[in-house]
């Protein structure tokens, strides 16, 4: 064989050779390192660099690392699985300032699912181990109105839930959310209904994007001055142990176009130790 003809049986093996690998996929996906881009991410758009695995759109996706600032200027990195861009799969978040941090399966760039975490309460760091829903320590078995939980030696339940513009002469920025508890005192002293160890003891919870509210005071005093209902118990009422006490009323300012079907209530101090009140 002469050395032309050796030569041109190289060039054609190689050829054959890069053609299977390109049809096969062999090359393995595209990756970058240290690559600025911004993230469309469920709860806003996040700049950072970028290490990792990406599609063919320049998005992360499969395995990578993203090292972002929140907005006081503190660096934090999620590591692990992605899909179009979005935290999707096995990951790990962590605040490189703090001993903060998230590790369990992520949808929608939430925890989703089992999970652990530290998370600030109080001022204190405290470990949670356990279900996740939207970023959100909560148990996975919801209930519905009319059925009772119990949290911190209350015994409380949902009895009604309705929407509306005002509360007495206060205007929502958005749309009022109404919400009436029946609830009990276990304890062996009295208590407020609606009172937590700062502030509020509930909260809602869209379950959709992981947004928070807490009761507005103003819109529960506009309600209680408009129903010229200054005898029936409110979130300030004194209950003594073992008394229950009807009709209490919450009102959260809601985004106008929120899902009802979508919301849960929860005490504001619940660490997935309670089951969420779907509030539909």
């Amino acid at each position: 064989m002469n050395s032309h003809h050796y030569i041109a049986k190289v060039v054609s093996l190689l050829l054959s050779v890069c053609l299977i690998a390109v049809i096969a996929g062999c090359g393995g996906p595209k990756k970058v390192t240290n690559q600025q881009m911004t993230l469309q991410l469920s709860y806003g758009d996040r700049t950072g660099s970028y290490t990792g695995e990406v599609n063919e759109q320049n998005e992360p996706n499969g395995k990578g690392k993203f090292v972002t600032k929140n907005s006081q200027g503190h660096e934090w990195i999620y590591e692990g699985e992605f899909k179009n861009g979005h935290f999707e799969g096995k990951g790990k978040t962590t605040w490189t300032n703090t001993k903060i941090y998230n590790e369990g399966t992520y949808k929608n760039d939430r925890l989703n699912g089992q999970g652990k975490a530290t998370l600030s309460q109080h001022g204190n760091l405290k470990e949670y181990e356990g279900n996740f829903v939207a970023g959100i320590p909560m148990k996975a078995d919801f209930i519905g109105l009319n059925e009772d939980a119990n949290y911190a030696d209350w015994t409380y339940r949902v009895t009604s839930v309705k929407t509306q513009n005002s509360a007495g002469n206060i205007q929502a920025n958005g749309q009022f959310l109404i919400v009436t508890l029946d609830e009990t005192n276990n304890e062996t002293e009295p208590r407020q209904p609606g009172a937590g160890e700062v502030q509020y003891f509930f909260k809602v919870i869209d379950i959709s994007n992981g947004k928070e509210y807490r009761p507005n005071d103003q819109a529960m005093l506009g309600i209680r001055m408009a129903n010229k209902s200054f005898n029936s118990p409110w979130y300030l009422s004194q209950v003594s142990p073992g008394t229950s006490v009807k009709g209490v009323i919450f009102a959260f300012d809601i985004a106008k176009d929120t899902d009802i079907s979508n919301l849960v209530l929860l005490p504001i101090d619940s660490l997935g130790d309670v089951s969420p009140i779907k509030l539909q």
